[in-house]
């Protein structure tokens, strides 16, 4: 997703995926524009932020984290061409 924009990966799903993304996500967009984004602008509900805190999926997050591989796997951007040696 990083070598490529959304556009991209939306246009090479399944059509099923490809549909509901082109018809949804306008409909998300603005609902984050007109309810999210003007909400968040208000000071924070403390209440929220401490069952955020203390939420106990945290530690198993924690853990699950433990098990990542230690390097990053991504998708080369295109360059155009062949790669050098192949």
């Amino acid at each position: 997703m990083h070598a490529r924009d959304v556009a991209h990966m939306v246009d090479n799903c399944s059509r099923t995926a490809r549909l509901g993304a082109r018809r949804w996500g306008p409909r998300f967009q603005a609902a984050y524009e007109q309810i999210a984004y003007p909400a968040a602008q208000g000071p924070a509900d403390t209440a929220l932020l401490t069952a955020f805190d203390t939420h106990p999926v945290h530690p198993a997050l924690a853990a699950a984290a433990k098990l990542r591989p230690a390097v990053d796997i991504a998708v080369e951007p295109a360059t155009g061409g062949r790669r050098a040696g192949s």
